[in-house]
C-alpha cells in the first residue's frame, strides 16, 4: 500500500536505501509558505489518523517443556524450537532441550548441571542433547548423552557451539542460530545412525528419512563419496591444500565451472575460501556448517536430472534441466573477471521448496529469472543484491564497521541479508537498528519485510504494529501466516474501512472466507468481488500519488535560504496526483506527516497545494495535477532521513462513499 522504491547503495557514500512505510503521529507542525518552499515549525500534537492506534497482539507463545529461555534471547522462536525438539524425539528418539541462562560461571559446569537437573534423555529411547546459551558470558555449549558420543563427538559439538551459537547469544538472533544448529544436528544424527555410530531402535530405523540416509552410507544412488569413509568429527570447512585448489577452480567456460562445483560437492570440499564461489557465497559457506547428506543429496539429484541445459544472459548463467528430478536445484553462476563462479546466495535466497520437496521460484526479482522458467513465476521482492559502489562485501562492511547511526546499521543488516543471505548476523544488525530508532517506520518496515519473506511472521507483526497506518493488508498476511485468521480478517476489515473498493482487501476477505468461513460468508465475499470488478466506473482504481524523483535526496548537513527563512533537512521533489478511475472525484483531504529517526511531525491538510482545473478540488477521470516544492524544516530536526506520508481521501462527485489511501516517499542522504 506504500510507495515502493529501490534501495540505494549503502553509504560507502554512507547510508542505505530501502522501501515504504508509516508511523504514529506524535506532533503537529504548521506550514509556512514562502518563495515556493515549505518550512515547518512545531505545534501541539494532533490526533493520529485512523488505524494508527489500533491495538493487536501476537497470540500467546505457549511454554514448552524442552525450551527454557531465562536469558530472554530466543523469542519469538521458542515455539518453533520446541517443535523441532519434539521432532528429534519422534524421528530419532533423542530428547533435545534448548536452555538459555544469564549467569556467571563456566559453561562446562553449567551444562553438566542443567543436563542433570532437567533429566535430559533420561526417558528417551535413544539419548539426550542439550543446547545451552549463556548471554552473560557469551558462551554456548552442546552437551550430548553418552549414547550419542560416537556420532556427535565433543570436538565436533565444540566447534559448532563456538562458531554457530556463541556469536549470537547476546542477540534475538540467538533463536535463529539455535534453529540452524538443530537443523544441522538432525542431519548429523541421521548420518551417524545410518553409519552405526548411534544405535536407533527398530521403530526409528523403519522411517523413510532414515532409509534415505542409509542409501548414502552404502555409497549407492550415484553418490561419488560415501559417508562411511568420513570421520564424524571431520572439519569439512578445513582449508583445501594448495595442490588441490585447481581441482575446484572457476573457469571461463561455464560448463567447466559447473563440473568443478560437482567435484567440490562430491568431495565435500566445504572450504569457505574457495574462489569457485562468489564472495557472498563464500560468506554463506563460512556462516553455516556443511551438512554432508544435504550436499550429496543435491549432487545425486543433479546427476538424476542430466543432461543439464546451460542458459546464459550477459554475466549470468543457469545450469538447469528440462526433466528435473524431484527436489532438483539448478546451479546459478555469475561471471566475474572473466570467470564463472557459483552463486549460492541467489540460489537459496530465491528458490524455496514446497511440501512435496520440489523447488519453486519465490522471488522473480533476481538476475537469474531468465533461466528459471521450470520453477514457476515468483512475486517481486525488493531483495536483489545492493549495489556497493564497486566495493566488495568485505570492503563495504569494513567501511560501515565503526558507524553507529541508524542508516549505517540498517545498511550492514541489508548487506548480510541481500548480498550474502546470512540471516543470523543480519538479524543482529536489524535488532540494533530497531533498538536505536524504535519508532522509525523505515527500519521497522524493512525488518518486517525480511522476516515475512523468510516465513517468520512472529518477528514481522510487532514491527508492523509499531509502524503505523498503511500496513493493514501486510498485517493481514502476517496473521494469516501465523494461523490467526480472525486477526487477519480484522485487519482486512480495517483496510476496507479505509477504502471499501480496495480489490486487494476484497480478494483477501474472499480467500479467508473460502478457507475459514461459512458458505454464506464465502458467497457474500465472492459477490462483493464480482460486483466491484464489474463496475464500469473502475472504482477500484484509486486516486494515486507519484513522486519525482523516485528517491529524492536528503541534505541534513547544509541549509538554504528561501524567502528569508533558513531551511534545514531539505529535499526537492514533485508530487503528482492522478484520478485513475472512470468518474470525476472530489479530493476531501490530503493529510501529511513527516517521520524518521527523530520526532514525528504532523503537517496538516495539504490538498490546496494542487491547482484543480475543474475547481472545487475535483479531478476528472484520468486527470492529473502536480506541484514541485522545496521541502524542509525551520529547525534542525536531527533526522537521518525523512519519510513523507500522505493519506489521501476522496469520493465520487455526488456519491457518499469515501475512499482513502496511505502512501509515502523516502528521502535519504
Amino acid at each position: 500500500m506504500g510507495w515502493h522504491g529501490r534501495l540505494r547503495a549503502p553509504a560507502l557514500q554512507p547510508g542505505s536505501r530501502l522501501t515504504r512505510r508509516t508511523i504514529l503521529l506524535l506532533a503537529l507542525l504548521v506550514i509556512v509558505a514562502a518563495a515556493g518552499g515549505w518550512h515547518w515549525q512545531q505545534r501541539e500534537p494532533a490526533e493520529a489518523p485512523p488505524g494508527a492506534s489500533m491495538a493487536a497482539a501476537l497470540p500467546a507463545q505457549p511454554s514448552h517443556p524442552r525450551v527454557s529461555d531465562a536469558a530472554g534471547i530466543l523469542a519469538p522462536f521458542g515455539a518453533r524450537l520446541g517443535r523441532m525438539a519434539d521432532d528429534f524425539e519422534s524421528d530419532l528418539g533423542i530428547d533435545v532441550h534448548v536452555v538459555t541462562i544469564a549467569e556467571p560461571g563456566t559453561i562446562e559446569s553449567q551444562s553438566e548441571r542443567i543436563f542433570r537437573e532437567r533429566s535430559v534423555g533420561a526417558k528417551a529411547a535413544t539419548s539426550g542433547l542439550l543446547l545451552l546459551l549463556n548471554s552473560r558470558t557469551r558462551e554456548a555449549r552442546i552437551e550430548v548423552g553418552y549414547a550419542l558420543e560416537g556420532g556427535l563427538t565433543d570436538l565436533h559439538m565444540g566447534r559448532i557451539a563456538r562458531d554457530q551459537l556463541a556469536p549470537y547469544v547476546s542477540y534475538a538472533s540467538a533463536g535463529m542460530a539455535a534453529m540452524d544448529v538443530l537443523h544441522y544436528l538432525r542431519d548429523q544424527a541421521f548420518v551417524a545412525a545410518a553409519l552405526g555410530n548411534i544405535e536407533l531402535g527398530e521403530a526409528y530405523r523403519t522411517r523413510p528419512d532414515y532409509a534415505d540416509y542409509e542409501r548414502f552410507v552404502s555409497g549407492g544412488a550415484g553418490a561419488k563419496t560415501t559417508l562411511a569413509d568420513l570421520p564424524m568429527d571431520t572439519d569439512l570447512k578445513r582449508a583445501v591444500p594448495a595442490e588441490r585448489r585447481a581441482h575446484y577452480a572457476p573457469s571461463a567456460d561455464v560448463k567447466e565451472s559447473v563440473a568443478a562445483f560437482l567435484r567440490a560437492s562430491a568431495d565435500l570440499a566445504g572450504d569457505p575460501s574457495l574462489v569457485l564461489f562468489t564472495e557472498g557465497s563464500r560468506r554463506m559457506r563460512a556462516q553455516y556448517p556443511v551438512a554432508p547428506f544435504e550436499v550429496l543429496k543435491r549432487l545425486e539429484l543433479i546427476d538424476a536430472s542430466m543432461p543439464l541445459e546451460y542458459r546464459v544472459e550477459g554475466d549470468y548463467a543457469v545450469a538447469s534441466s528440462l526433466k528435473p528430478a524431484t527436489g532438483f536445484v539448478p546451479v546459478l553462476l555469475r561471471r566475474e573477471e572473466g570467470l564463472w563462479r557459483v552463486d549460492l546466495v541467489e540460489t537459496w535466497k530465491n528458490l524455496f521448496f514446497d511440501p512435496d520437496g520440489n523447488y519453486f521460484l519465490r522471488n522473480s526479482n533476481t538476475p537469474y529469472h531468465f533461466g528459471l522458467g521450470e520453477f514457476g513465476k515468483g512475486r517481486w521482492f525488493d531483495i536483489d543484491p545492493l549495489p556497493l559502489g564497486g566495493r566488495t562485501i568485505a570492503e563495504a562492511l569494513e567501511g560501515l564497521k565503526d558507524a553507529s547511526n541508524v542508516l549505517a546499521t540498517l545498511a550492514r543488516a541489508e548487506i548480510h541479508f541481500r548480498n550474502a543471505f546470512v540471516f543470523a548476523p543480519a538479524l543482529a544488525e536489524y535488532e540494533t537498528a530497531v533498538a536505536a530508532a524504535p519508532e522509525d517506520p523505515y527500519v521497522l518496515q524493512t525488518f518486517a519485510d525480511r522476516a515475512l519473506y523468510l516465513g517468520f511472521p512472529e518477528l514481522a507483526v510487532p514491527a508492523l504494529l509499531r509502524a503505523g497506518p498503511g500496513f493493514e493488508l501486510t498485517l493481514a498476511e502476517a496473521y494469516n501466516d501465523l494461523g490467526e485468521p480472525e486477526a487477519a480478517n480484522a485487519w482486512i476489515t480495517r483496510a476496507l474501512e479505509e477504502d471499501p473498493y480496495n480489490l486487494h482487501a476484497l480478494n483477501w476477505r474472499e480467500h479467508l472466507a473460502t478457507r475459514h468461513g461459512t458458505a454464506q460468508e464465502r458467497e457474500i465475499a465472492q459477490a462483493e468481488v464480482v460486483l466491484v470488478r464489474a463496475n464500469p466506473r473502475r472504482l477500484v482504481n484509486p486516486v494515486w500519488l507519484t513522486f519525482d524523483p523516485e528517491w529524492p535526496d536528503f541534505h541534513p548537513e547544509t541549509t538554504v535560504q528561501s524567502g528569508g527563512v533558513t531551511v534545514h533537512d531539505r529535499s526537492q521533489f514533485r508530487v503528482t496526483m492522478t484520478n485513475h478511475s472512470r468518474r470525476p472525484v472530489v479530493i476531501e483531504s490530503v493529510k501529511l506527516m513527516s517521520l524518521g529517526t527523530a520526532r514525528a511531525s504532523g503537517l496538516g491538510d495539504v490538498k490546496d497545494y494542487w491547482d484543480y482545473p475543474s475547481g472545487e478540488h475535483q479531478l476528472a477521470p484520468g486527470e492529473s495535477v502536480s506541484f514541485d516544492k522545496l521541502w524542509g524544516f525551520t529547525v534542525d530536526t536531527g533526522h537521518e532521513h525523512v519519510r513523507y506520508v500522505f493519506r489521501t481521501c476522496w469520493h465520487g462527485v455526488g456519491e457518499p462513499v469515501r475512499q482513502c489511501r496511505t502512501q509515502w516517499v523516502d528521502v535519504l542522504p
